[in-house]
């Protein structure tokens, strides 16, 4: 009985090498293959069954200094300090329709931190009439570095990165929201 060995030239070698390390590198965690397209918009179509979900508390609507309603989201509401800490940490996406609106006791300059976020936010600081003062747009996330508002503010709206640049959000804008959670 014969044996026979095959071997691959380097050439053959190194083309399978590098097939295997380009194939395994373009699987996500679903195992689904994806683009430079869909990686740049995987915060905001991708959906991940893990992590803390959404609770409809609220309905914010983004108004115009003119008067006129820019859009309205549904708002989750953090009005407690264990909620605030919190925020939208360990969240993978958010839909443009949802946000998460910090409600403070009394008005003051803020700073927020983008630690354990998994997602890029615009970030809105409000004053207590519900004028936008200041805003900062394309948080980066798991970022440590301090993010503070410019003047004080007694609410934060966060929403999801660009959010003001696509619908024209600017400082001096307002927000009027209601609650759904009868509180």
């Amino acid at each position: 009985m014969k044996t026979t060995i095959v071997i691959l030239s380097k050439a053959k070698y190194l083309f399978l090498l590098i097939s295997i390390v380009a194939l395994t590198s373009c699987e996500t965690d679903s195992g689904t293959s994806t683009t430079s397209s869909d990686k740049k918009d995987a915060g905001r179509s991708e959906v991940r069954p893990t992590g803390p979900q959404f609770k409809k508390e609220g309905e914010l609507y983004l108004v115009k200094a003119a008067g006129d309603t820019i859009r309205k989201i549904d708002i989750e509401i953090a009005d407690i300090e264990s909620e605030r800490t919190i925020g939208l940490m360990h969240r993978w996406s958010m839909p443009e329709t949802q946000g998460m609106l910090f409600i403070f006791d009394e008005e003051e300059q803020r700073s927020f931190w983008m630690h354990n976020t998994l997602m890029g936010l615009d970030i809105l600081y409000i004053k207590e009439d519900g004028t936008i003062e200041s805003i900062a747009k394309y948080c980066v996330p798991k970022s440590d570095k301090s993010i503070p508002s410019k003047g004080p503010a007694l609410y934060v709206l966060e929403l999801i990165d660009g959010f003001c640049d696509i619908h024209g959000v600017e400082v001096g804008d307002k927000i009027d929201f209601k609650r759904t959670d009868g509180k």
